[in-house]
Parts: structure tokens; sequence; C-alpha cells
């Protein structure tokens, strides 16, 4: 599938902002997205928040009950802890940053995405990556991760390094829901992990210091 939008003439250049109305455009388009059967049930597409020009975004799996009813991303608890952590480990918060899903329609019963569900909203979240151009992104959890690096790995094995992603870097992390259920080990690894996408971060800027 492609989604097809006028842009115009402008193009992002350096950390520009993406067009004016470009991403509202995608977002418009995926609101009567009826692609997969996911559509049947949502309340609210959810699309994205954040800065389009950020350096940084984040990818999650798809939206839970308080996303669905709200229409935003990562605002239950799960979203709330990883706002805590992204603060108190990067020293940034929601206007320094991107963040998004694989699938923009709530999985009934918190269910996890089938393939099909994610190969149908893949075309949404390929415009979003393209549009802001992160120099990093951070992938929570198993769908994100191995949608993104196309692979069969799991998020267990891919966390802890950083990976080549269309000329940025990719840091693969666990979804802020496993602390939840996890603990306090689960939450250390994703500190972890959000200094590692801060030190990639830092190396991506101009004059940054070289990854190794």
């Amino acid at each position: 599938m492609q989604i097809n939008i006028s842009y115009g003439a402008a193009v992002q250049t350096g950390r520009e902002a993406p067009e004016a109305g470009a991403l509202a455009g995608i977002a418009k388009v995926a609101s009567t997205c009826t692609l997969c059967r996911l559509a049947g049930g949502r309340k609210n597409v959810v699309f994205g928040m954040g800065n389009p020009a950020a350096d940084l975004m984040f990818v999650g799996e798809g939206p839970g009950e308080q996303e669905d009813l709200q229409g935003l991303p990562f605002v239950g608890r799960s979203g709330q802890l990883l706002d805590r952590l992204v603060l108190e480990e990067m020293g940034l918060t929601r206007q320094d940053f991107y963040i998004a899903n694989t699938v923009k329609c709530r999985p009934p019963g918190n269910r996890d995405p089938l393939p099909d569900e994610i190969e149908a909203c893949w075309p949404y979240l390929e415009k979003q990556l393209e549009l802001i151009n992160p120099r990093v992104v951070v992938t929570l959890g198993n769908f994100a991760t191995k949608s993104l690096l196309a692979t069969a790995e799991g998020i267990s094995r891919l966390r802890g390094r950083v990976y080549p992603y269309r000329g940025a870097q990719l840091v693969p992390t666990f979804h802020p829901s496993a602390a939840l259920r996890g603990g306090g080990q689960v939450v250390a690894q994703i500190r972890a992990d959000l200094v590692r996408a801060k030190e990639a971060l830092g190396a991506a800027q101009p004059g940054g210091a070289q990854q190794s």
C-alpha cells in the first residue's frame, strides 16, 4: 500500500521541521483507515505525538485502553513510567522527542498485534520515520524491534546494542509494560538502554564523538 499525499515543494533539510501539515495529512488518512480488522473495535486512531523535528523517536507496539480513549500514545501507566525514565536518564520530555506505535489502533484485549495488522499499518509508520528523519530510534518491545530490524530475534537477545538503521542508530529496549510486570531488573535494563540511546544521540550531533 502507498499513502499518496501532496507535500508541495518543501524538502526536510537538517533538523528543520517537516513541511507544515505533512504529518497532519497522514494522520487524517489514518483516522479513517479500514485496512485491517483493528479498525472495527477502535474508539480512536492513535497516530503519534511530539516534536516533528526531533532527533529522537520512540516506536512502541500498539495503543492500550487509555490510548484508545484519548487518541494519544503512551498516556497510561506504561507511558507515565516511560516519561519518568526518559526524563531521569536522558533529561528529555515529550516536547523533545516524537513517539508513535507500530499499529495505530488498539488490538482487542491488548493482545499482540498480528502480522497482517502490522503489515497493513506499516506505511503510516514508514511515512512518520521518513518525515521526522530521527538520528536515533528507540524501539520499545518485541514487535517494534522485530518490525524495524526485520528480524525474528526477540528483544531479550537484541537489546544491549546499537544498530544502524536508515542512516541513523536504533536502540532496542523492553516495552515499559514489561517493567510494570517484571519490576526492578527490567527497569534497570531500560535505564541502561536509555543511557545508550543518549550516548548515540550525542555521537550523532554535529561535532559529536564517533561511535566505535
